[in-house]
């Protein structure tokens, strides 16, 4: 399989709007338990994260300027609050993924290259981390391109769906393997292929499965030097999903959160995102477990200073003025500021200006949100998969 293509499924993001089919789950196959770990009470759901630490933020730096990032800060803030899990090697007879074709065969494309592109030729020519103005301010924010999203997120569902049938790298990933999409009339960077690679069962495990998304992660970092990006650059929430690949802890039930990872969703998509998971979280666990919700709530980022930085974004601050309820300085008012303004988008004409601006001014919003009900067994529960088409 030395010289194979081997292909990101295709069509396996799309979105299925409200009465299409059912949306796919990703059934994980069950554990199987080594060295005397007692295997935990299925029914038991997993215990509370410790609550995160404040989001702080530098000042702004100067317009056209990006603030200076510290080496520990490249790991990601929220770091130290992901829950250690132990995770046994899982059997080799996986249930196949609904992400996976019938057969692995079918992932193999021995054809010409047409249409591809070399990944570090590509980087060159399509810049991955880009600077935008912050709407409202006379601040800019270096954010993922939508390009660099996507392909982040093509990369991991490869690995994820092999994993899911029981197979890993036989060797470590590299740049010079990826061949990406430059035409065909679809989206730049949605055709994602492998060359060069093979998968193998030989030693599947836990920590082999770590070390492909550690792999990974180097991968996308390379990617985008490439292009020219500077890694102390990167948004908060993407320098969270690398330590998310890189993590020592990571555990297979984790890659559900890897592959739907907010840090990886088109920057027009978040509303849709933020809405299932505000829905998740305020609404159904409101009605169904409401110790869920207070802890998920106690525990969302910026409580000390959202409101101070929607009252200085002029834009942002349309909908915090003459309101009848007024806002307070709670992670509940947080999510309710952002839930108006994003089912209100241009009721100010802004365009799409304010969901980009929402997110340069709250990067980590939706990753927390997303990280607190997977730590409560709940993000499964949401339409998340289906927001990235």
């Amino acid at each position: 399989m030395g010289n194979a293509l081997l292909r990101c499924f295709e069509g396996d993001d799309h979105h299925h709007p409200q009465g299409g089919r059912a949306r796919d789950r990703y059934p994980y196959y069950q554990p199987q338990y080594y060295g005397g770990d007692p295997p935990p009470a299925s029914a038991a759901p997993p215990p509370p994260l410790p609550r995160p630490q404040p989001h702080h933020q530098p000042p702004p730096a100067p317009h056209g300027a990006a603030a200076p990032t510290t080496t520990q800060a490249a790991a990601g803030p929220n770091t130290g609050h992901r829950r250690q899990r132990n995770s046994g090697a899982h059997a080799n007879g996986a249930v196949a993924s609904p992400y996976q074709r019938s057969s692995s065969t079918e992932d193999i494309d021995e054809s010409s290259a047409e249409g591809l592109c070399d990944a570090k030729s590509f980087a060159k020519a399509n810049a991955m981390l880009i600077q935008v103005p912050v709407l409202g301010t006379t601040r800019t924010f270096w954010r993922l391109s939508d390009t660099a999203t996507r392909i982040s997120r093509k990369l991991a569902l490869i690995l994820r769906n092999h994993h899911a049938v029981g197979k890993r790298l036989a060797s470590p990933l590299q740049l010079s393997n990826i061949w990406i999409g430059i035409g065909g009339g679809s989206a730049t960077g949605s055709t994602v292929k492998l060359r060069g690679v093979s998968f193998t069962d030989k030693g599947f495990g836990v920590e082999r499965v770590r070390d492909d998304y550690r792999h990974l992660s180097a991968v996308l970092r390379s990617l985008i030097r490439a292009s020219g990006g500077d890694l102390n650059r990167l948004p908060p929430d993407y320098r969270e999903f690398l330590a998310l690949l890189e993590s020592d802890a990571l555990a297979m039930e984790d890659e559900f959160l890897v592959v739907n990872n907010a840090a990886l969703l088109p920057m027009k998509n978040r509303t849709e995102a933020f809405l299932v998971l505000h829905e998740r979280i305020v609404k159904h666990l409101g009605r169904t477990d409401r110790a869920k919700k207070k802890r998920i709530l106690a525990r969302l980022p910026y409580e000390k200073d959202w409101l101070d930085t929607a009252r200085a974004n002029t834009k942002i601050n349309q909908w915090v003025v003459n309101v009848n309820n007024e806002y307070k300085r709670t992670p509940g008012d947080l999510l309710r500021l952002n839930r108006n303004v994003r089912s209100h988008l241009h009721e100010y004409n802004d365009g799409d200006g304010i969901e980009e601006a929402l997110y340069c001014e709250w990067p980590e919003l939706l990753m927390d949100m997303e990280w607190l009900l997977h730590s409560e067994g709940e993000l499964q529960g949401t339409d998340i998969e289906n927001k990235f088409g």
